[in-house]
């Protein structure tokens, strides 16, 4: 493969270009021909390598980065004419340049690794750059175990980088001592998973004021045995810091065939590789974007709301359906005083109410006292207060404000969470359950019904606690010990739950100094965590150790609240820098699944799913649907309340409609985990149900029948 000699450049300057401001131009380099990603806007590029830098192909296990060839490289410009050009007006010479001339594509041809590359680079009507790369076998005998694709090397070995659901600037906050995604600083070091793995299957680097994202456009390579396989993204140390969109093959800590397996653990998978006959090809494409960025912790706010992926997922269920089948699910679990964490025997669990976490008791008293306050079925109302009742009385601790969090019924025993062996109170678990004691407390107040003092009571002791016992950078600890001191000088996310708690007691006792003392713990997590995302959210998920959704989840409902509550419009943007963070671990597409699994029998699609951490690499249902939803038409951002709808029905999927059904006996129930990855078992989903399964779609199924 490869042009004549004469398409070799040897000086002229090459220009593509769009309206918008994009500027691709190529000219000669030390090292041959060199590509710079340019805005008219901005100073100096966003992006420069060398042309035969942005090709890589090896054959043999294991694979390699090999750029191509010296001396192969040749470059032609596709004359498409003004109008396909964009009426681009010249962006004049780059200095040391020769002439320039407008154009529609660029392509570079190339050899690398015993294959012909042919690299074409055009601008597609919305301003986004497309990279269309053929790999070729151009020789008489199959060549085995190829990998190949493109490289991005960057100009800042130090960027902040999103992979969006599995890497967040290198994952901070994660334990050291666990295996999950990081980059490392060492040349060599990386990290490079399927494209199946990303929720949006992208990566985005942002330094200084500008970023870039390279996105891949996934199409399922389905073997001769019904097992499907993609391409690969990832960042890798080339030896500068390198984005890499391969044709599959992986990388964990550096090391190639290394796959992320499960929570914390990795296993030898050799995949991706292709063999390639005589004349046989492989084809990829990815589309390229850059331009400003106001701080570069935020450029994964440019990969949320894109239009690239045109999936809608599926909708098996309506908002009513979701509500009847999990409120069957939810009258199974009542047991007297408050509603079962583990159903039966199945998973050899005790009798538990568990409080907050995975158990969501109060929440599930809020979803029936809105069931039998809008249908007049009083006994649910009542169950609702039983509940609560049953908490405030008997969970207390010796220290005012700190409560267990599980009560086993059989041994008529209170107990803590444990952490390194030892008893604790999660302050994410804590806070989230007072905060839905104040919200039950509010639903009987506005419903015209007798609050119990010692709800109220409960709050504030608890909001005080959260209050007094901050750590000297003003956040709530991880968590208390017995004797209600922090169980960790750790900096963390987990206790944003508690800054909602505060504002329930706001709510309830209508005293403002609850309101001010929200506002100075919510923007003490502000400084530390969303004004630069360079520590991001990490550790509300209490049986991981590092960045994860639901620690940016309760910063949302905390910003969102206090929007609502000040009007303030710094809140609403906290809240929407947060919305879109969230919205990097919701699936914008449905990989294909392995013939036989369970998700292609039944034709799931992971459109709409979020997923849980850079720890645990599975898709789950806790997310902040229905307030996503208000907050989109509270705003006028109507594209998060399209997304929270996208959500809520995606969830309807894995849901038992009738006896048997996904592996339960009782209708409403559904598993925790569904594995649309290499991480578990791909295709299928478990039968662990703790009761939190039933309590978040029923919360927001209820609710956002009332958003209009």
């Amino acid at each position: 493969m490869g042009g004549p000699a004469g398409d070799l450049l040897d000086g002229p300057l090459v220009v593509i270009a769009e309206p918008g401001g994009k500027v691709v131009e190529v000219v000669a380099g030390s090292d041959g021909p060199e590509v710079r990603l340019l805005r008219r806007d901005a100073a100096g590029p966003h992006l420069r390598a060398p042309l035969r830098g942005l090709l890589t192909a090896s054959a043999g296990r294991p694979w390699r980065i090999e750029p191509a060839e010296p001396g192969t490289v040749r470059l032609q410009q596709a004359t498409v004419g003004a109008a396909d050009a964009g009426g681009a007006e010249s962006p004049g010479r780059a200095e040391g340049s020769g002439a320039a001339e407008a154009g529609g594509a660029v392509v570079v041809t190339a050899r690398a690794g015993a294959l012909g590359a042919r690299l074409e680079l055009a601008f597609t009507q919305d301003g986004l750059l497309t990279l269309t790369t053929t790999w070729r076998n151009d020789s008489d005998h199959e060549i085995t175990d190829v990998a190949a694709g493109l490289l991005l090397p960057l100009p800042a070995d130090d960027a902040h980088v999103t992979m969006p659901g599995v890497l967040y600037n290198g994952n901070p906050s994660s334990d050291p001592d666990r295996r999950v995604p990081r980059i490392g600083d060492r040349p060599g070091d990386g990290f490079v998973c399927e494209e199946h793995r990303l929720p949006v299957p992208a990566v985005n680097a942002a330094w200084d004021d500008r970023y870039v994202s390279l996105f891949a456009h996934p199409e399922a390579t389905r073997a001769a045995d019904g097992t499907v396989a993609y391409g690969s993204l990832g960042v890798v140390r080339a030896p500068g810091l390198t984005v890499a969109a391969l044709t599959g093959v992986i990388a964990f800590d550096g090391q190639p065939d290394v796959c992320y397996v499960s929570k914390a653990e990795v296993a030898n998978e050799p995949i991706g590789y292709r063999d390639l006959a005589p004349g046989a090809t492989i084809t990829t494409q990815h589309t390229l974007d850059w331009g400003p960025v106001e701080a570069r912790g935020f450029g994964f706010r440019k990969l949320v709301g894109t239009q690239l992926y045109r999936d809608e997922g599926a909708r098996p269920l309506s908002a009513e359906d979701i509500v009847r089948l999990k409120t069957n699910a939810m009258d199974a679990r009542w047991a007297g005083d408050g509603y079962l964490a583990y159903a039966g025997t199945r998973h050899r669990r005790p009798r538990t109410y568990l409080y907050g976490w995975t158990g969501q008791c109060l929440k599930l008293a809020r979803c029936d006292a809105q069931l039998g306050l809008e249908r007049d079925e009083p006994e649910r109302v009542e169950r609702a207060r039983r509940a609560a009742d049953f908490y405030v009385e008997g969970s207390a601790t010796p220290v005012r404000g700190l409560r267990h969090g599980r009560y086993l019924l059989d041994d008529d025993r209170w107990e803590m969470f444990r952490k390194d062996d030892a008893a604790f109170v999660s302050s994410r678990a804590h806070g989230e359950t007072i905060a839905d004691l104040a919200g039950l407390a509010v639903q009987f107040r506005d419903a015209g019904l007798d609050v119990p003092p010692a709800w109220q009571e409960a709050v504030e002791d608890a909001a005080a606690l959260f209050w007094h016992t901050r750590l000297p950078e003003g956040v709530v600890p991880l968590g208390w010990t017995p004797q209600g001191t922090p169980v960790s000088q750790m900096i963390s996310a987990a206790g944003i739950a508690c800054v909602q708690a505060m504002l329930g007691a706001y709510r309830l006792s209508g005293e403002r100094v609850w309101l001010l003392r929200a506002e100075e713990v919510l923007s003490r997590y502000h400084r530390l965590h969303a004004a630069t995302f360079e520590r991001p959210f990490a550790h509300a998920t209490l049986d991981a150790s590092g960045e994860d959704k639901e620690a940016g989840m309760y910063y949302f409902l905390a910003a969102y609240e206090m929007y609502r509550l000040t009007g303030r419009e710094l809140y609403a943007q906290w809240a929407q820098a947060a919305a879109d963070w969230l919205l990097t671990f919701v699936y914008v597409w449905s990989p294909e699944f392995d013939a036989g699994s369970t998700f292609e029998r039944r034709g799931f699609k992971a459109c709409g799913w979020p997923s849980v951490s850079v720890q645990n690499h599975h898709l789950d249902v806790f997310f902040p649907a229905s307030e996503l939803k208000e907050f989109g038409l509270a705003t006028g951002q109507t594209r998060y309340a399209e997304q929270a709808d996208r959500i809520l029905h995606a969830l309807g999927q894995g849901i038992c409609q009738e006896p048997g059904d996904w592996g339960f006996d009782v209708p409403g129930e559904q598993g925790e985990g569904f594995f649309q990855t290499n991480w578990q078992r791909k295709g299928e989903a478990n039968t662990w149900n703790p009761s939190w399964v039933i309590a978040l779609p029923l919360y927001h199924a209820l609710r956002m029948r009332k958003v209009s």
